[in-house]
């Protein structure tokens, strides 16, 4: 009967994963961090290989893995491309994140493996970037499955293979194995008198063969099967010449409100503190003489501690950089339930209540966040998101397009600069031109979209032939959509 409870409530876990993850994934508006990464792979899919560059894209591995999925589905290029398709890859991901503690399942127990796979399956964080077509969720779930093999002799070989795909995930990565090395250091430090310095040498082998697979496993991805051998440059060059878009400082204490302190928006009250006050608590246990989970706990603490650290020292700041440093700390909350039975009745109740509460909370506000909130500012995981404004847009352009003579939509012009993600939207017109002026000849143009920096300019170009209707592209970005006067009367007298 344990047994079939254990069970049961892996299940469960993973249930609420699948159900969090999957449901009405493709109703939220793409992103333009998406529609960018979605580019990429299309021209991955159109021209059967891929070239990085080490200035303004992340790794290739979400769209080498993205690519085959497509094609699976029929999607062959830009046009056919839906968001379903392309959300399944992090979703899945995500997914398989929560079962990540199932891997120290026998070495550290059901109880506490089973807390930490329930946190990692209602973090709102966690959700809402598993339903988003991005790098993250691909790098959380590999370095989580790294913190598991880090533990002793050849199992660092796998480790190797693991921190190869962060590494051609994201460069971020080295963030990671900063903080790692540095938990390490301090864990060498803590247990000086105890270490085996005979069992050293019999690590030398495993660390040099594991840092040969994650040279080789990243190079695979960067050269794109090594038939560009440029790509093995370039993914060294990236971190010393990737541009950052600017707009995105952030102060210290940025994660900190974000993640752990409560504050209320959109009707409902964000925080992640009981996960925060767990995790201290299982660093408070791995004090005592007779804690089994001691080593790994402190590792835990440490790295998590070097995540946030260094994330927080970097100005640039968003919250899906958050999400490993965040499954960290919801690894290190389910050991709070280390020893569980051992405790006082009045310890048992309380640490209980405070597991409940934890995944209860998180998991309304994981609903709300890919609910009712989004694509809605007022949720504080949906950063920059894009207007549902955009959404109704191109069916309404899709439907003009079919009243309209073959043809006589086209070319659809897009006047000035950061209007992703646009490009999206119109993907169903062949021809697409995008200026950073307005052209000599905009006035004969059917459709234009003016961005914020051209609207004056374009509206006093516009203002005799064509029809002004404003909308809104993200948050205080509006944009003005111009449609030709012939063009709008033959709508309006079909209304």
């Amino acid at each position: 009967m344990k047994h079939v409870a254990v069970i049961a409530c892996w299940i469960g876990v993973l249930a609420a994963g699948v159900l969090l993850r999957f449901d009405g994934l493709a109703g939220r508006p793409f992103h333009a961090d998406e529609a960018t990464g979605a580019k990429i792979t299309a021209q991955r899919l159109e021209s059967g290989g891929a070239q990085f560059d080490p200035r303004h894209h992340h790794g290739p591995l979400l769209g080498a893995l993205a690519a085959p999925l497509c094609r699976l589905r029929g999607e062959d290029g830009w046009r056919e491309m839906n968001k379903f398709t392309l959300r399944l890859l992090p979703a899945a991901a995500g997914v398989l994140l929560v079962l990540v503690p199932l891997l120290g399942r026998r070495r550290h127990g059901d109880a506490p493996m089973l807390l930490a796979a329930a946190l990692l399956a209602t973090s709102p964080l966690l959700v809402y970037y598993s339903r988003m077509f991005i790098h993250e969720m691909l790098l959380t779930t590999a370095g989580m499955a790294v913190v598991f093999f880090l533990t002793k002799d050849w199992r660092l070989v796998l480790a190797g293979f693991l921190t190869g795909l962060m590494y051609a995930t994201k460069e971020t990565f080295a963030i990671s194995m900063i903080a790692w090395s540095a938990a390490g250091l301090c864990l060498l430090f803590e247990n000086r008198a105890r270490i085996d310095r005979a069992a050293c040498p019999r690590l030398r082998a495993p660390l040099i063969v594991a840092v040969f697979v994650i040279i080789l496993t990243a190079g695979f991805f960067y050269t794109d099967a090594f038939r560009a051998p440029r790509g093995a440059i370039d993914a060294v060059r990236t971190f010393f010449v990737y541009d950052n878009v600017e707009g995105h400082d952030k102060p210290p204490f940025y994660y900190l409100q974000l993640l752990m302190l409560p504050h209320k928006s959109g009707g409902l009250w964000w925080f992640g503190t009981p996960v925060l006050l767990m995790a201290l608590c299982a660093v408070a246990m791995s004090f005592r003489k007779d804690a089994n989970e001691r080593v790994f706990v402190r590792f835990l603490a440490w790295s998590t501690l070097f995540h946030f650290l260094i994330y927080s020292m970097i100005s640039y700041k968003n919250p899906w950089l958050a999400c490993l440093p965040w499954a960290h700390l919801c690894l290190l909350a389910g050991f709070a339930f280390c020893g569980f039975m051992r405790w006082p009745v009045a310890a048992r109740i309380a640490i209980a209540a405070l597991a409940l509460v934890s995944v209860g909370t998180q998991f309304r506000q994981a609903r709300a966040a890919t609910g009712r909130l989004a694509s809605d500012a007022r949720n504080p995981f949906a950063y920059v998101p894009t207007r549902s404004d955009v959404e109704s847009l191109e069916s309404w352009l899709a439907q003009l397009k079919e009243m309209a003579p073959a043809g006589a939509l086209e070319p659809v012009a897009v006047i000035g600069g950061d209007y992703w993600p646009l490009p999206w939207y119109l993907r169903a017109f062949e021809k697409t031109g995008y200026w950073s002026k307005p052209p000599p000849d905009l006035a004969a143009m059917p459709v234009v979209f003016s961005m914020p920096d051209t609207a004056e300019k374009v509206s006093g170009l516009l203002a005799e032939t064509h029809e002004a209707l404003p909308r809104g592209l993200r948050p205080d970005v509006p944009v003005m959509l111009y449609v030709r006067k012939d063009l709008w009367e033959l709508w309006m007298n079909d209304r």
